[in-house]
């Protein structure tokens, strides 16, 4: 495993890790990452399409993790059960994972609500997304976020399944990422 605590110590730069996983540990991946970004004191926003958010909220906690500085943007929940979850603390619920136009503002809104706080990024997973759009449009959007988060000077981490990747997708995600890791 790759130090979390090692990349994240470099914070502030605007810096992307591409974080590749077996896709069997994926989920225990993305909450390695948390637990990291947390512990570190950053506010935490994980972009999901791979595991509805209550599902998540219940892992973090089960393991002791305090979820008071992580925030959703669920592009899976709604898409499933047909309607909005009970549970609804610090989330933004999209309509389907192919929806990037409402997760792009999802994730504006929530920037920009404590734009002096460090943020990372979490975005869960390229894989779950690549069964909703076609490559192009997720390489564009990557793009746009890596840009977004650069500027904005806050973290990212893409989360992906390391051997169920297309050759030239990952390359183009390296090319937007200053490290890639695995985990």
């Amino acid at each position: 495993m790759s130090d979390l605590n090692g990349v994240l110590s470099d914070f502030g730069n605007g810096r992307i890790v591409l974080a590749m996983a077996p896709a069997e540990e994926l989920i225990e991946a993305n909450y390695k990452i948390i637990e990291a970004v947390v512990s570190k004191g950053y506010r935490a926003i994980v972009i999901t399409a791979n595991n509805p958010s209550p599902l998540l909220k219940d892992m973090y906690k089960s393991k002791g993790l305090d979820i008071s500085k992580v925030f959703f943007i669920d592009a899976i929940t709604k898409y499933a059960l047909g309607n909005l979850p009970s549970d609804l603390d610090n989330s933004v619920f999209v309509n389907n994972p192919g929806n990037l136009t409402d997760v792009g503002i999802a994730l504006t809104e929530m920037l920009k609500e404590n734009p002096d706080e460090k943020t990372c990024v979490v975005v869960d997973s390229l894989n779950t997304l690549l069964i909703y759009l076609p490559t192009p449009t997720l390489t564009k959007f990557i793009h746009f976020l890596s840009s977004k988060l650069r500027l904005m000077k806050s973290f990212g981490f893409y989360l992906a399944a390391k051997d169920c990747m297309d050759p030239m997708l990952s390359v183009q995600l390296k090319t937007f990422s200053d490290e890639s890791i695995e985990i």
